[in-house]
């Protein structure tokens, strides 16, 4: 059992921006595919968790990235699991070429009942003699973000069938992809987002709208993705070097 999971990639097309760099929801979806490799190497990801009538969803994603990774630049992606907690646990990322570290990340997971939706035990959750190891991608905690703000509505997004992932919800990358549509290809390149963080608060479904509202601050941005009925699907804060 690997304790760290590896694999390498070349940047393609499919995961580049305007600019040819690899995109911050790229990235998320570079973590989310690799978490599921490494889960189902440990008899956890989707086959194992099927079989049992359990669900693995993320609470919280972090993205930070150190610098820009190029379109045909070959990166190492990496992760590993924290300790699980008795609820929830923390998962780690790391993205590496022959210069060093591009991008790092966390995400929050927790596992559900497929049917009834119910929070299950996360304690324990690894197979015996896996060696956690001790190495944290990112020191900081998740912020604690709150939708207590009315902020300027910035957009909005009616939820289509190629958003939706197995769980019969909108997909955790597929909100991620949403803030990004938010801005012009100008304002991502003069803002340069380089800090991403994301809390799932309500799961969204297919043809629903999701209105957008963002208030800004010094060094960030808030955003609140919120239903037709009011409730927040999810918060989003963004760190920017512009």
């Amino acid at each position: 059992m690997e304790s760290v999971f590896e694999t390498e990639q070349t940047i393609l097309p499919s995961i580049c921006d305007n600019n040819a760099h690899l995109s911050i929801s790229s990235i998320a979806n570079l973590f989310l595919d690799i978490a599921l490799n490494h889960a189902e190497s440990l008899g956890v990801g989707f086959t194992g968790f099927n079989e049992r009538g359990l669900f693995w969803i993320t609470s919280k994603t972090k993205i930070k990235i150190l610098r820009k990774a190029d379109m045909t630049d070959v990166i190492k992606i990496k992760t590993w699991p924290e300790e699980a907690g008795i609820l929830k646990c923390n998962r780690d990322y790391e993205i590496t070429d022959d210069k060093g570290v591009i991008a790092v990340g966390k995400t929050e997971w927790a596992i559900i009942d497929s049917k009834s939706h119910v929070l299950q035990k996360a304690k324990g959750v690894y197979p015996e003699g896996l060696v956690i190891s001790d190495k944290i991608s990112i020191e900081e905690p998740f912020a604690k973000l709150k939708d207590d703000f009315e902020g300027e509505l910035l957009g909005s997004y009616k939820i289509r069938s190629v958003d939706i992932d197995y769980g019969k919800h909108m997909n955790n990358v597929a909100y991620i992809r949403a803030v990004e549509g938010l801005f012009s290809c100008e304002e991502l390149e003069k803002r340069d987002f380089n800090d991403f963080e994301i809390h799932y608060r309500n799961s969204s479904f297919e043809g629903e709208t999701l209105s957008f509202y963002a208030t800004e601050n010094e060094d960030h941005m808030d955003i609140k993705a919120v239903k037709e009925d009011g409730s927040t699907a999810v918060l989003v804060r963004l760190k920017h070097t512009a």
